[in-house]
């Protein structure tokens, strides 16, 4: 029993080196953005790809912040500029994203604010 909490002790060390080396909690809220908007333009009524709607850029708009978001999680030195390319991305999605996705849209900003301001060496 001892050796089998002392490997998971052994990978909780690991995840919190690599969690450090990188902006954890903005690429983490920028892709539950991205995931949040995508799912409620995805639910609600009236997507249809078979013309051109505000709908569709939005969901295309709302994969690219999720996709930035696990970028910087993936590339800490781009976190920046991945950073703003997610808030950029995001606040075109509101372009046909109905009320329910303001949370996401919030998560959006934030971690893409987060991501933007974090810098090697430090927590967060």
């Amino acid at each position: 029993m001892s050796t089998e909490r002392l490997g998971l002790s052994v990978h909780r060390a690991r995840f919190g080196e690599w969690r450090a080396s990188r902006p954890f909690l903005g690429g983490a809220l920028l892709a539950l953005g991205g995931v949040i908007v995508a799912l409620v333009l995805i639910f609600s009524a009236g997507i249809t790809f078979a013309r051109a709607n505000p709908s569709a850029l939005a969901l295309v708009a709302a994969v690219s912040t999720f996709l930035c978001g696990v970028f910087a999680l993936s590339r800490p030195t781009l976190s920046g500029v991945l950073g703003v390319a997610g808030v950029v991305s995001v606040v075109v999605s509101l372009v046909g994203t109905p009320f329910g996705a303001v949370l996401g849209v919030v998560c959006s900003i934030l971690g893409g604010n987060l991501c933007y301001a974090w810098q090697p060496g430090t927590d967060g």
